[in-house]
Formats: structure tokens, C-alpha cells, sequence
């Protein structure tokens, strides 16, 4: 028989993700929500503290922008195809939702004391105001390549050069490629930069 406090989660998940997001499209699998676009893909998890427990439960909210190309180059280790439910960590842009909001590192609380419908208008309010928004900007790989190239601090130089190699904007990747020297990159990321962008002739 599940706590209190779990049939409390249960209500936020349901009540303001699967509310919001199954009519958009997407799909739900544990505490994962993922919307497969024509060729980038959209995540959001739902994070439990490692240090939860079934009287109290701490979650946080993660997103993530998923390519296929990317998790080809950059996750691909055991020669597998490109996952039809691929995970946060996986993804090329990954955000938290106290990031989205300018914060600092937000967990929620849920315990037998919490008013959960304060909690699901947070949610709700997470969810209507920043990360649909946030999705709404990165809904194409165009709209991801005009905001990559716009922004110094929403994805590193180095995956940025990964990400233009694998589209083959070579151009692009080669502009990337020539500020990583400019960088902080250890000794051996520098060794193996050099050989990918050499072997894709970006050099």
C-alpha cells in the first residue's frame, strides 16, 4: 500500500505532467516524458532525490533536447541504434528547471504536511511558463542551430563543433573548432578534439 506521501506524487505527476503533456504528444515512460519531433526530440524528467523516502520525497525537474546525430557521435558505445526513449543525460541541451527560472538549485518537498495543491500550481506553472516556452524556441534543428550560434552559454564549444560536424555544416564547425584553443580543455581533451576535427577535415 503506497504512504501518503507517494499517493501525493502520484497526484503531481498525473495531475499537472500527464495533464499538460499527453495532449501535446508526448509519451510518458517512469517518471520520463518524452516528445519525438521530426529530428530532435524533447525530455523531461522528474528527478527523486537519492536521499527520498516513501514519507518524504524530494524531486527536482530536468529537461533535455535530444539529436540523434549527437547521441550518434557522442553515446553510441556499443553500436546500437538511436533509442526510441532516450533519457535526460543523454540529450545535447540539458537544463534544470531552477536554471530556466534564474535560481538557485530548486528541490521540491512532498511529506504528509504538504498542501498539494499549492504543489500543482507549481508545477503547472513550471511547466506553462518555462519549459513549454523553452521547447517552443528548439522545436527544429533550425531553430537549434540559429539559438547555438546566438548563444555563448547554451551548450559548450566543444559538443557545438560535434553537433555542426554531424550535420555536416562544416563551415560552422570549423568556427567552433577555432575558438576551442582559446578554451580550457585539458591535455588529452585536446589530443582527442584535434583527431575528431582532423578526421572530419575540419582542420
Amino acid at each position: 500500500m503506497k504512504t501518503e506521501t507517494q499517493e501525493k506524487f502520484d497526484r503531481i505527476i498525473k495531475e499537472s505532467f500527464i495533464e499538460i503533456l499527453k495532449p501535446l504528444g508526448f509519451k510518458k515512460k517512469a517518471n520520463n516524458f518524452y516528445l519525438q519531433l521530426e529530428k530532435i526530440g524533447h525530455i523531461i524528467n522528474i528527478q527523486k532525490s537519492y536521499y527520498s523516502t516513501k514519507d518524504d520525497i524530494r524531486f527536482t525537474i530536468n529537461v533535455g533536447i535530444f539529436s540523434p546525430e549527437y547521441w550518434l557521435a557522442c553515446f553510441n558505445y556499443h553500436n546500437k541504434d538511436v533509442p526510441a526513449y532516450p533519457t535526460e543525460p543523454e540529450c545535447m541541451i540539458r537544463e534544470r528547471i531552477s536554471g530556466m527560472r534564474g535560481l538557485r538549485d530548486i528541490w521540491y518537498n512532498i511529506t504528509p504536511m504538504t498542501d498539494i495543491e499549492e504543489l500543482l500550481t507549481e508545477m503547472k506553472y513550471n511547466i506553462s511558463s518555462f519549459i513549454l516556452p523553452f521547447f517552443e524556441k528548439l522545436n527544429t534543428v533550425q531553430k537549434l542551430i540559429n539559438e547555438l550560434e546566438a548563444s555563448e552559454t547554451l551548450l559548450h564549444t566543444a559538443a557545438k563543433m560535434t553537433f555542426f560536424t554531424e550535420l555536416k555544416l562544416l563551415d560552422k564547425a570549423r568556427a567552433e573548432y577555432r575558438k576551442i584553443s582559446k578554451e580550457r580543455y585539458n591535455p588529452q581533451q585536446m589530443v582527442n578534439l584535434k583527431d575528431y576535427a582532423e578526421k572530419h577535415c575540419l582542420i
